[in-house]
């Protein structure tokens, strides 16, 4: 019983370190949308392009995925913190049932 539940919290943690660093990958991913949109979309040639419907509202797509983007880093710290400090405490402090 104790062998298996070593490898639950090892895999527990796993998954919540794979978290963290998916929440600062779709922080990277929304930086550069970011910027791909100051650059192509918020200058005055992208403006017009916005306006008259030349860009097939790819800069509103980009605004959107970059405000998803934004909106799912901190969901996903969160719960891979948890995931990270919870077994983690568990065991230093002593208090797994073996």
């Amino acid at each position: 019983m104790g062998a298996a539940k070593t490898v639950f919290k090892t895999v527990i943690v796993i998954l919540g370190i794979l978290l963290i660093l998916a929440s600062f990958g779709a922080q990277v991913a929304a930086n550069e949308i970011d910027s791909r949109v100051s650059e192509d979309c918020e200058d005055a040639v992208g403006s017009i392009g916005e306006i008259i419907g030349a860009d097939e509202e790819q800069c509103q797509d980009a605004r959107d995925l970059r405000d998803s983007l934004r909106s799912a880093f901190l969901p996903l710290m969160v719960s891979g913190c948890l995931m990270v400090i919870i077994p983690v405490s568990s065991t230093i402090l002593g208090k797994n049932d073996d």
